[in-house]
């Protein structure tokens, strides 16, 4: 995997943590809110997890953006 993408887990998961603060959401509420565990959020926001297309969409309606736009913020 060339470097530039080993980044992409942790600065994927950097950048939902951030709008998860910012938009003063708990990982239960950011998971509930995504359909998905909370357990499972907290590793994509450390990067332990490299979250799937269908992941992308449903953290970002979590968020209230759109996928495009959590990739872009992150980055990619």
């Amino acid at each position: 995997m060339p470097a530039d993408l080993r980044k992409l887990p942790r600065a994927f998961g950097q950048t939902v943590r951030q709008l998860r603060l910012q938009a003063g959401l708990s990982q239960i509420e950011l998971a509930e809110k995504s359909d998905l565990n909370f357990n499972y959020v907290g590793s994509v926001e450390r990067g332990e997890k490299l979250a799937s297309i269908d992941t992308v969409v449903r953290l970002a309606r979590g968020l209230g953006v759109s996928g495009s736009e959590l990739l872009r913020q992150a980055g990619y």
